[in-house]
């Protein structure tokens, strides 16, 4: 019956810390191995941009034993091509549309030069429209060239893939959570993974979102905007959990704000495509500084993993901010801050998952809380039901028993009652001097003889644990040292001293009772020895108002109630009744001569005398003073004189001593017999009375039967 929550993973705070640096740790590793940069470059000569023309002039070695190329980092133009000044010309390459010969995750704009290209050269770079801040040449061998397109194709799918895993991985926990907050990360999750396509130029080289290249900047503008609405919806969620945030409102209000700037911005107005990215820096900013406020402010209020998130909001935004200044040719632009740039944003959706997460083990820590009060709830339902029913099965059984079996009755109800709730392998209960006898009940009761010698055996040592009153839990060996073969439950009863009485219970093997068992066992327990107390004390109070509290018989009172059932029983029957009434000859001499004290001797003797005559069919009782009176259902009136012969000559008989003198008694008897139609005692018992009269009449120590002597 003992309830075990789900067990929790030990120190699922640290593990997860670790895991999650061993991530990160791979990510740097894999950063690491990758060559963003050309080995061996030579120097470049860059000009002043003047109409979308930048010159660049440069030295090849004079005997070239390998090819050579330029190579630009990947920003937003919408062309870019290079002329050299004998007429050669490059590709066209455009970053809003993917040429097939670039593959679809290129890292940057690669050029090969002629292969008898040598000596000083001038080529001019044409660039139409777009940012071109930051396009800084390098020139390098294209063996080293095609090295860093292909590092830059396998960090780019380690950070979608990564992405569109977690993405997966938000489905898979809303489906098990039924969270809506997981909806969100997946939107998050996919917003950020189409925001760094864009600005990788990867997403206008995917199939089916090619077409995305036809907003150019004011589509990579709307794709910044709906993420930062995005995390600032999701973080709101995340942080507040149920609080009242005063400024919700607000936050939902920008959210909303920025989503309606995105859709303007899908609507490609022309006016719109040069102040679209600085429209969008600044909401993204905004958003990124009303994300680090809510989350220092949760972190402050303890939410889990609210300071690394905090931490890692700040990162991305400073590189963001960067990124921004760096393409508007404002700040130092390198290819490990644009990618520090993204590697920033991955570990905010990673640790923003694991933070999200973390409310799965807020569900199963409730639901678990919830299932153990939901059966510590049945289990006490189910205790109380069995407290009732034993109750209710003790009252009604215990009812009417003779004192001397109501012990036993209610410990075998015990037992009936306990061994469903609590499987055991045996129950003994073992009781001395309980309501004035020794008890033993064995369940199973074939086990009665070995158990009895076994109780013998320890009768020392249980009275010893039964005094202490402790309910304990003790190994069963087979010999001193031997293994343990079962566990036993001592639960003890509350006996007055010198009694005792306790309940073993045992369970096969090494396992023991658990703390509801024993809980059970015990309350159970109380219940019975209360109600077999309450029994015993019900029968008692019962008897002293039903019997002479000298002599042991049946007062007046108790006489005359079951001898009129005994009258009515009989007309209904058919069946003869004769009373008795018989009275103690010269008892007041009796009295007088030797005391108080004797005559209540003697009338306890000529009692016990009376009524060893006496079936157990016959009533018998004192009815008064030193008068008694004998009913007997179905024996007439030559039946009822032999009765009343046998009852005279035992009290004759009777040897009542009083220092040292022998007192002699007689006892003078009437009876009367029901005669036809008389269903009530009244009749009958005065013409007994007067039968007793006419005994007397006739000397004493006679029995008269009414009604020839009055005839």
């Amino acid at each position: 019956m003992e309830v075990t929550a789900s067990r929790a993973m030990p120190g699922h705070g640290w593990v997860l810390t670790a895991c999650l640096l061993l991530l990160m740790g791979l990510f740097a590793a894999l950063v690491s191995a990758t060559q963003l940069r050309p080995g061996e470059t030579r120097p470049i000569e860059v000009g002043t941009p003047s109409d979308g023309v930048v010159e660049l002039r440069f030295e090849l070695p004079a005997e070239a034993t390998t090819r050579w190329a330029l190579w630009f980092p990947r920003e937003p133009v919408n062309r870019l091509q290079l002329v050299a000044a004998d007429g050669w010309r490059s590709e066209a390459l455009d970053f809003f549309s993917v040429g097939a010969d670039e593959g679809i995750l290129p890292a940057g704009y690669a050029f090969l030069l002629p292969r008898n290209a040598q000596g000083p050269i001038v080529i001019e770079a044409e660039i139409d429209g777009g940012l071109h801040g930051s396009l800084r040449p390098v020139l390098a061998q294209a063996t080293d060239i095609r090295r860093v397109e292909r590092s830059g194709v396998a960090l780019a799918g380690a950070v979608y893939g990564g992405l569109l895993t977690l993405a997966a991985l938000a489905l898979a926990l809303a489906y098990a959570s039924r969270d809506r907050l997981f909806i969100g990360l997946f939107g998050f999750t996919v917003a950020l993974v189409l925001l760094l396509q864009a600005m990788n130029g990867h997403l206008y080289g995917l199939p089916g979102v090619r077409f995305f290249g036809l907003w150019q900047l004011q589509g990579l503008s709307a794709l910044t905007l709906v993420h930062a609405a995005a995390a600032l919806w999701l973080i709101e969620a995340y942080t507040m959990r149920g609080r009242r945030y005063r400024h919700a409102r607000l936050v939902r209000g920008v959210g909303i704000g920025l989503i309606a700037l995105a859709a303007l911005f899908l609507l490609n107005l022309p006016w719109l495509a040069q102040v679209s990215q600085a429209l969008s820096a600044v909401g993204w900013t905004l958003a990124g500084i009303a994300v680090f406020g809510m989350l220092a402010d949760a972190a402050r209020r303890g939410v889990s993993m609210a300071w690394g998130l905090t931490a890692a909001t700040a990162l991305m935004v400073l590189t963001g901010v960067w990124v921004a200044l760096a393409r508007h040719g404002l700040a130092p632009e390198g290819p490990l801050l644009h990618y520090g740039y993204q590697g920033a944003a991955v570990a905010f959706a990673l640790l923003l998952a694991l933070a999200l997460t973390h409310r799965i083990g807020d569900y199963r820590d409730q639901r678990d809380q919830d299932r153990l009060a939901r059966q510590d709830t049945e289990r006490k339902m189910r205790r109380e039901a069995a407290r009732a029913d034993l109750s209710t099965a003790l009252q009604t059984q215990l009812n009417g028993l003779d004192p001397g079996e109501i012990p036993w009755q209610g410990f075998r109800l015990l037992m009936d009652h306990l061994l469903p709730l609590v499987p055991t392998q045996s129950c003994i209960a073992v009781l001395r001097g309980y309501q004035g006898r020794d008890h033993l009940l064995v369940e199973p009761s074939d086990a009665l003889p070995s158990v009895e010698h076994e109780v013998n055996r320890r009768g020392l040592i249980l009275r010893r644990q039964a005094t202490a009153g402790l309910a304990l839990q003790q190994p069963v060996r087979p010999s001193a040292g031997g293994p343990v073969v079962a566990m036993e439950a001592l639960i003890p009863f509350q006996v007055r001293a010198p009694g005792w009485g306790v309940l073993l219970l045992r369970r096969a093997g090494g396992e023991g009772f658990t703390t509801d068992e024993m809980s059970v066992i015990g309350e159970l327990a109380r219940v019975v020895q209360l109600h077999v107390d309450q029994a015993a004390a019900a029968v008692k109070l019962r008897r002293s108002a039903e019997i002479d509290a000298l002599t042991g018989t049946m007062n007046r009172r108790t006489i005359d109630v079951w001898i009129e059932r005994t009258f009515a029983e009989a007309e209904r029957s058919g069946r003869p009744v004769s009373v008795l009434f018989i009275d103690l000859d010269h008892f007041k001499s009796v009295n007088d001569r030797f005391g108080h004290a004797c005559g209540d001797e003697c009338l306890r003797e000529v009692s016990t005398a009376l009524r060893s005559v006496l079936s157990e069919a016959d009533m018998f009782g004192r009815y008064g003073g030193e008068e008694f009176i004998a009913v007997l259902p179905g024996r007439d009136g030559a039946e009822a004189r032999a009765v009343g012969e046998r009852m005279r000559t035992a009290v004759e008989n009777c040897e009542v001593r009083h220092e040292g003198q022998r007192v002699r008694l007689t006892v003078s008897i009437g009876i009367a017999t029901r005669q036809r139609g008389e269903d009530e005692p009244a009749a009958a018992i005065a013409r007994a009375d007067k039968a007793l009269y006419a005994a007397k009449r006739q000397g004493r120590n006679c029995v008269q039967v009414a009604p020839a002597v009055f005839s």
